[in-house]
């Protein structure tokens, strides 16, 4: 992985603008049926970014038919989207009880989440978690299965973050400060951190992720390059890259 100076571990490049550079290293992230095939348009022509497919949250509570959908959803998951070699996770998948305001609307976030954790552990494949207000639940969940996840834009509590660490998980820091978020950076291992940019939601552009790296060199006392080379590992090893790339 010479070749990238650092990864952005989560972004959204159907939505970017501008030609990729060729020395980042791009993981993005589909959210909706119709996201991850514009998504996959975009990894197909470009050696360094790698798609995540999946269904989010926001988007499952708005179909009440969300179980007949997934099977047309996950059907393009498992056939043309992973066929294309580029589909290195299932996500952003997860709950979100921020935006869920009913028990229908986080039933079917609920359903739509179990689903799609199946079809990662068929297609033995990492998931990308999307989860606020909603952390200690996306875990106990999570416990069901033998899944390596990375809990993305993490903005939990850092006890929460801890425990993630302790099992499968990974931690997803984007370019926003906050006291939790300082805490859990300075507690958890290096190895257990990567860095995004939420591109276009966050940062404006995936380079952003650039402030998400100095904010870990900075809270654990190392210099840039540093946090840069090992977060860029942590997001190789998490996504297994060398398999895809």
């Amino acid at each position: 992985m010479g070749e990238y100076s650092f990864a952005d571990a989560h972004c959204h490049l159907e939505s970017c603008a501008g030609v990729l550079l060729p020395h980042i290293l791009y993981i993005t992230s589909g959210y909706s049926h119709e996201s991850n095939l514009k998504n996959l348009r975009v990894v197909q022509q470009y050696s360094n970014a790698c798609l995540c497919a999946g269904i989010s949250p926001q988007e499952a509570m708005k179909h009440k038919d969300v179980k007949i959908l997934l099977v047309e959803w996950e059907d393009a998951i498992s056939g043309a989207i992973a066929d294309s070699g580029k589909l290195v996770a299932i996500g952003e998948i997860g709950l979100d009880y921020h935006w869920a305001k009913t028990d229908e609307e986080k039933f079917l976030q609920h359903e739509c989440f179990i689903s799609q954790l199946g079809l990662a552990e068929r297609l033995s494949l990492p998931v990308v978690i999307h989860s606020r207000d909603a952390e200690s639940e996306c875990l106990e969940i999570l416990r069901n299965f033998n899944l390596k996840f990375m809990m993305h834009c993490f903005s939990g509590k850092p006890e929460t973050a801890l425990e993630a660490a302790s099992h499968n998980g990974i931690i997803s820091v984007p370019p926003m400060r906050s006291k939790e978020r300082k805490q859990f950076i300075r507690e958890l291992p290096l190895e257990k951190l990567v860095a995004e940019s939420d591109a276009p939601y966050i940062g404006k552009t995936p380079q952003d992720t650039l402030e998400s790296i100095k904010m870990i060199a900075e809270i654990k006392g190392l210099q840039e390059e540093a946090a840069r080379k090992q977060t860029l590992c942590n997001t190789v090893e998490f996504f297994k890259i060398r398999q895809v790339v």
